[in-house]
């Protein structure tokens, strides 16, 4: 019997923690120089725009770093998908030494397989055993289509696709941008040899068996480094097991501090050039509060306004301000977000709020995109109340059975907080970020140097 022994390698989530990635990329080099059979692969959120790096580049500066570690397969994450505008995502990879497998995204409005990326790969190995490798994506159905991509539906997808794979190959391996609860019903559901996941940021340090599928997924933020072994007899797994390494325990070299703080640097030169306007005097962290709530209303040409005083991080200080104080002080993926209200339902998030504001107040609020420190706050602008409790928008009375809209960001949207808000038809701007919106506003009020 020919007997046969892989090793996949793979990153999820790093979410542009550059700081880690010098041991990254030398771990992994070392490993794939080893006399044995090695495939590597990331499984998406590569990238983050809170990074300056990323932003200025719209993560092209993260795919050159990626072309040094010899991927072999990467799917994407909703931070390259829903965070980028369609053109950017687009050509994100026009330089990549390696494969965009995404299986469950189409390009609208033709429903066509997007250029930059392929449905599935085969891989062979030395001794000729064939790799089928799918990715699948988070499938937000209610954000992609903004952007120009149509997420399809998990299970049909795999019920299309993995038959084609089991013609064709002896393995099949997922590149899972679902999130662990997801990858375990799909183990119970398909046979699939391997699940390699991501989304959720779940750390299986020994992989996880469910119905003969391994589980395997490396946390987040390039922490850990994941490798899967897979034993085979006549093609066939036999065996395969689970680890991750960390990465303080990957070796350092004297350089790595200046590489991660010139990519810093980079970033912050680029974004630097990029000027917005210059403002007189420092704008407080409070003070944006307010000028993104007029900002608000002016793009949706609306009368009333919400946002959270936990929005803004830093202090914009006096003289120029560029796109990097923006990000600075807006470093999170959130998107401006029209929400259709009525009278009765603003009356009962009212309550939700008053409810729960003093303990948003101080709460730290961790994904959802957001990248600040605590909730905050929630302010709003053409909303009031009186001495006697009563509700006024813009000036009239508020009518219960009345329809109102209200501008605000899609961050409320995700959050269980507010019940009254996650259910209400919204519309949001998906290609235009806060800090953008606010870049716009700014320019306005003090003129483009």
């Amino acid at each position: 019997m020919a007997s046969e022994t892989i090793h996949l390698l793979h990153t999820n989530d790093v979410h542009s923690h550059l700081e880690n990635w010098p041991r990254i990329q030398r771990f992994l080099l070392d490993q794939q120089a080893q006399d044995a059979q090695y495939f590597t692969f990331d499984i998406g959120d590569a990238i983050d725009r809170l990074h300056p790096l990323t932003d200025a580049t719209m993560g092209k500066g993260n795919v050159a770093l990626m072309n040094a570690v010899h991927y072999d397969a990467v799917t994407i994450g909703n931070n390259e998908g829903l965070v980028l505008p369609h053109e950017a995502m687009a050509t994100l990879y026009d330089q990549a030494n390696f494969d965009v497998v995404v299986s469950n995204l189409k390009t609208l409005p033709a429903m066509t397989q997007p250029a930059w990326a392929k449905p599935y790969k085969i891989l062979t190995t030395t001794q000729g055993t064939r790799i089928g490798v799918l990715g699948l994506t988070a499938p937000y159905t209610l954000t992609y289509p903004a952007l120009g991509w149509q997420p399809e539906p998990v299970d049909a997808t795999i019920d299309r696709l993995l038959p084609v794979l089991q013609a064709q190959a002896d393995v099949v391996v997922l590149l899972s941008h679902l999130g662990l609860p997801t990858d375990e019903e799909l183990a119970e559901k398909y046979p699939i040899d391997v699940i390699i996941g991501a989304h959720t940021h779940h750390l299986l340090e020994h992989g996880k068996m469910v119905s003969g599928t391994l589980l395997a997924a490396a946390g987040r933020y390039g922490n850990h480094v994941g490798e899967i072994t897979l034993t085979l007899e006549n093609h066939q797994v036999t065996a395969q097991t689970a680890r991750v390494t960390p990465t303080y325990e990957m070796a350092e070299a004297d350089d790595d501090f200046q590489r991660i703080h010139g990519w810093l640097q980079t970033g912050k030169t680029l974004l630097k050039k990029q000027v917005i306007t210059q403002i007189p005097r420092d704008i407080s962290a409070d003070e944006q509060s307010y000028d993104t709530l007029r900002a608000l209303k002016a793009y949706f040409g609306v009368s009333i306004a919400m946002v959270s005083t936990g929005m803004f991080v830093d202090d914009l200080p006096a003289g120029v301000l560029s796109d990097y104080e923006l990000l600075e002080s807006m470093p999170h993926a959130i998107n401006p977000m029209l929400m259709t209200l009525t009278g009765a339902d603003i009356v009962q998030m009212l309550s939700e709020i008053t409810d729960q504001q003093a303990r948003l107040a101080t709460l730290a609020i961790k994904g959802s995109g957001f990248r600040g420190k605590t909730f905050g706050y929630l302010r709003f602008n053409g909303l009031d109340h009186d001495a006697k409790g009563q509700i006024w928008l813009a000036g009239e009375k508020l009518v219960l059975d009345q329809t109102y809209q209200i501008a605000t960001l899609d961050h409320y949207k995700w959050l269980p907080f507010f019940p009254v808000i996650q259910q209400a038809p919204v519309d949001i701007a998906q290609s235009l970020l806060l800090r953008e919106l606010m870049a716009q506003y700014y320019r306005t009020k003090y003129q483009k140097v």
